[in-house]
């Protein structure tokens, strides 16, 4: 799971929108950044630019994890100083598309360079070449399927709102996604439907 630390004010209430796929933690002050930071390994902090010091430390603690800045207003110094120990520069208010654009790049490169090639079971999907093969054999599906298989393999056992895939899969048709999971689960990925929150969730292979 793809984990993030906030530390801003302005994203509290963005938590259950543009973060409600990731596993965040926020942090209402710098000791609570300190601690959190101790205790638990993140993919991505935001931070308002008020804690450009406390990354500072965290650098010097070889804590490398990426790093975006949100700042007041456009600040040319700041924006400087920024890229001098993080990774990302971000304005307020914040444009809450651009947001979770950055957010999901920072995301997609971090699998990216993590590994090239995600296992479920007897299947071996590329990430380069968004192929999926079992027994060295290429399975073959359409786009929209390899598409809807890498989201639900970069998300195991997280349920995925219907509203989330169509988005993603640019469709908003409930019976072609029937079709393309269920052709997914011929092939032998567990995939289920939970009608309480509608949505479908990829179960952790067992073998």
């Amino acid at each position: 799971m793809y984990r993030i630390l906030l530390g801003s004010n302005a994203l509290e209430s963005l938590v259950d929108s543009v973060f409600k796929y990731y596993d965040v933690d926020i942090a209402k002050d710098l000791n609570e950044i300190y601690e959190l930071t101790y205790k638990n390994r993140y993919d991505l902090y935001i931070f308002d630019f008020y804690y450009y010091d406390v990354v500072k430390n965290l650098r010097s603690a070889d804590d490398l994890t990426v790093t975006i800045f949100l700042d007041e207003y456009y600040n040319i110094y700041n924006m400087q100083k920024s890229f001098e120990i993080a990774d990302d520069y971000l304005i307020k208010p914040l444009n809450l598309d651009e947001l979770k654009i950055k957010v999901g790049y920072w995301y997609r490169k971090k699998i990216n360079h993590k590994k090239n090639i995600i296992r479920y079971g007897d299947f071996f999907y590329h990430i380069n070449t968004k192929q999926l093969f079992k027994d060295n054999k290429r399975v073959k599906l359409s786009p929209s399927e390899i598409k809807l298989l890498f989201l639900f393999l970069i998300n195991i056992d997280k349920p995925l709102n219907k509203d989330y895939i169509f988005d993603e899969l640019e469709s908003s048709s409930d019976g072609t996604l029937r079709v393309f999971i269920s052709r997914l689960k011929k092939l032998g990925f567990n995939i289920m439907y939970e009608r309480a929150n509608s949505s479908y969730i990829l179960k952790k292979d067992t073998k």
